[in-house]
């Protein structure tokens, strides 16, 4: 391990840079291993040093924050840097394996990268909430095709993931195609769907989304909201995503009318 005072020095050339327990660690051990309990107890202390000589600020008990201000905000630090806590979040509990999802994927595609009091990120094999703060979560869940089965297709979607840059950070989103059926779903308590936001996301992209795309996300999960979306199209006369989602409909799924809800 490092000194002390070559651990601080480290740090000040990170300052304003939101930082996990694995990047310090990194810093306080060379030999750093990723959940290795090598000098565990001592990395604990020298982060307690750190925080109680102001060096670090905790964002929750293992996301920092570095600022020389000892009387900055938790509040002004997440709505600074918010994206960046999100990197570090995923980064360290999925290893990559994740997309975001549901309404805050369309957002993206819009340019619009507000912060989200509840963002949903897709993955393999992780399902839990991790709370930012009372007011920030993400909701880790792992893909299944319906509620309660057990057919986890993750790798069905990979090829219908992008990625999204958001300031220095890059980001795996829903495609599209992928992006518009999950706004559809009326999933994990949803009572509701955001009318204007598709609106918006069709008015912008309808002419570039693909019918071999729809069709082959609509096989794994989405029969309802193509149905959904058929509606949409057709009371707001978005013609040809209408007779794309009414040729998916009759060809593939024959008598497949849902009601909306």
């Amino acid at each position: 391990m490092i000194t002390f005072n070559k651990i601080v020095n480290k740090l000040w050339k990170l300052e304003w840079k939101v930082l996990s327990i694995f990047d310090i660690w990194d810093i306080i051990d060379p030999d750093f291993s990723k959940w290795n309990k090598k000098h565990i107890q001592e990395i604990y202390k020298i982060i307690y040093r750190l925080k109680s000589n102001n060096i670090i600020t905790t964002l929750k008990n293992w996301l920092y924050f570095v600022s020389l201000d000892s009387k900055i905000r938790e509040v002004d630090i997440i709505d600074s840097h918010y994206w960046d806590i999100i990197f570090k979040i995923i980064r360290d509990e999925t290893d990559w394996l994740y997309f975001i999802w549901w309404n805050k994927a369309l957002e993206l595609h819009l340019k619009d990268y507000g912060i989200q009091n509840k963002l949903i990120v897709y993955t393999k094999d992780v399902q839990k909430i991790i709370n930012i703060n009372s007011n920030f979560k993400i909701h880790f869940k792992i893909f299944t095709v319906w509620k309660n089965s057990k057919k986890f297709v993750f790798n069905n979607l990979k090829q219908y993931i992008c990625n999204i840059e958001i300031g220095r950070n890059r980001f795996q989103v829903a495609w599209e195609e992928l992006a518009l059926l999950d706004s559809l779903i009326l999933a994990d308590n949803k009572i509701w769907i955001d009318n204007y936001l598709i609106l918006k996301y069709l008015k912008k992209f309808e002419k570039y989304l693909s019918r071999d795309k729809l069709w082959e996300i609509v096989r794994i999960k989405y029969i309802s909201a193509i149905n959904r979306l058929r509606i949409i199209t057709q009371n707001n006369k978005l013609d040809k995503l209408y007779q794309i989602c009414l040729d998916i409909i009759k060809k593939e799924w024959a008598n497949c009318f849902l009601s909306i809800k």
